[in-house]
């Protein structure tokens, strides 16, 4: 077990926000305060080669008697700060995440020589992050230093940033080209030129790493986060949040020689009848999409992403929770439960297991409390669901046993979770099949004898064996067309 002293005296909260519409994040930092207990302190400042300056910093949770190789990052920065405190009995730190690199211009040649980047926006984003013009920074260290930011690549999430390019963003579906003749500093580059027209936001995970979430619906409620009344303090404030309404969409596009040319202007005629003009159209300007690559479908489904969520606007709801909740990130997708927030769409009060966005974490590393802002975005209105195939029972012999065509029963498989419905769609229960002889399927007990005409699907996502999830099958959204 590690050996401490009691050099901690005050510690910040630490908060982290996201504007999801305007693919926006703040820079997480945190505040420490140390006793200078003996001069150790100071002496451990001075034996450093750069005044413990850019070093990093690890925040991490416990509790006594617990070893201390089993405690829990909670975040993980550089120190971009230090001063002594009034009484100058000790040292504040500031520490920040690996967002604060981000400040740091970019395309730092161009105004003397153009810069010329294409490919896959997902690409491009880990190659401005990486790249240290060396080519040894991980597999995407491909621009000149003057290009990149260099951050090690240990500190970029790249597998999940490859995962949202293969599944939701594959190949040239959303191909971007920029000339870029002037420097800009990188946050300000991927937020408005990747994250905003791509529906996502940057993110720092609380192992420090960088990382993107791209807006989507989640795929069902298994394993969610659950604020409710057990977990939450005291009562949760509601905000109808009537100015977060978007009515209006307008996108700039096809950039060249320092103009858009073209403009499309999209709005909801019965929302504008029902409730007037938003507080303001969201403005999408990209200089990296031209029609010419990936036409105009991608303006289109990012209008309707944006009208699903905010044609009824999008109730905000702020609470504190125990600190256990901590592990809850902005953007994360949770369940809320609490019989006194009222649902104003139905007129009632209490709500339970509705889905709804962390915009906002801030952890009062101090008192033990977490304070969240969720946006309830209608996720309950429907999950993306897995493509299936469907089987229609020829006849019912018993609760563990029935026909199907041969045709059908070809498109199953021993082992896999199924869904046997009415013809109407109602549930009759999801089960496993046990053994296939033929068109005779035998499965788990379901209760009831399937009736003729039952139709036979995959069970719930969150249920189904690997086989069931593999490529062979896919999702809606998932594949060169991105349903919205």
């Amino acid at each position: 077990m590690a050996t401490t002293s009691s050099y901690l005296a005050r510690l910040s909260s630490l908060k982290q926000s996201i504007t999801p519409e305007e693919g926006k994040s703040t820079i997480g930092g945190i505040k420490l305060t140390l006793l200078d207990v003996d001069g150790e302190i100071l002496d451990a400042i001075g034996d450093d080669a750069t005044e413990w300056h850019r070093e990093a910093c690890e925040i991490k949770t416990g509790y006594p008697g617990l070893d201390y190789d089993d405690y829990i990052t909670i975040f993980k920065g550089w120190v971009t700060g230090l001063k002594m405190t009034d009484d100058g009995t000790g040292f504040e730190l500031t520490v920040t995440d690996v967002a604060k690199w981000l400040q740091r211009d970019v395309f730092r040649g161009a105004e003397s020589s153009s810069v010329t980047i294409q490919g896959n926006p997902m690409n491009i984003l880990m190659a401005i992050l990486t790249s240290t013009g060396a080519g040894t920074n991980g597999d995407y260290d491909w621009y000149d230093a003057t290009d990149g930011l260099g951050i090690d690549d240990d500190f970029v999430n790249v597998s999940n940033i490859e995962s949202i390019r293969d599944n939701w963003l594959p190949g040239t579906s959303h191909y971007m080209r920029f000339t870029i003749t002037e420097r800009i500093s990188a946050l300000d580059f991927i937020e408005k030129e990747i994250c905003k027209p791509l529906n996502m936001y940057p993110i720092i995970r609380s192992d420090g790493s960088f990382d993107v979430k791209l807006f989507q619906p989640p795929w069902n409620d298994t394993g969610l986060e659950t604020l409710d009344e057990d977990s939450i303090i005291g009562l949760p404030k509601f905000d109808a949040n009537f100015d977060a309404l978007i009515n209006e969409v307008e996108w700039h596009y096809n950039y060249s020689a320092g103009s858009y040319a073209n403009q499309r202007f999209y709005s909801s005629a019965s929302s504008l009848a029902a409730r007037g003009p938003g507080k303001k159209p969201l403005v999408i300007k990209t200089q990296g999409l031209q029609s010419a690559d990936v036409g105009t479908e991608v303006f289109s489904r990012r209008r309707h992403r944006v009208f699903d969520r905010y044609l009824t606007p999008p109730p905000k709801i702020t609470c504190e929770t125990f600190f256990s909740k901590w592990v809850v990130e902005p953007g994360d997708i949770v369940k809320f439960t609490h019989s006194q927030v009222p649902d104003i769409e139905a007129g009632t009060r209490g709500l339970t297991d509705e889905l709804m966005e962390v915009i906002s974490r801030e952890v009062d590393l101090e008192k033990g409390k977490v304070k969240f802002e969720l946006l309830w975005t209608g996720f309950g209105l429907g999950n993306y669901l897995r493509i299936s195939p469907s089987g229609t029972v020829v006849t019912g012999s018993s609760a563990t046993s029935f026909t199907m065509s041969s045709a059908d029963a070809a498109k199953f498989k021993v082992g896999w979770e199924i869904s046997i419905t009415t013809a109407g769609g109602d549930s009759r229960g999801d089960v496993n099949i046990t053994a296939i002889n033929g068109t005779a399927i035998t499965i788990e007990d379901l209760g009831e004898t399937p009736q003729t005409g039952d139709k036979v699907v995959f069970a719930n996502a969150g249920s189904l064996v690997s086989a069931q999830t593999s490529a062979d099958y896919g999702s809606i959204g998932d594949g060169a067309v991105i349903f919205g």
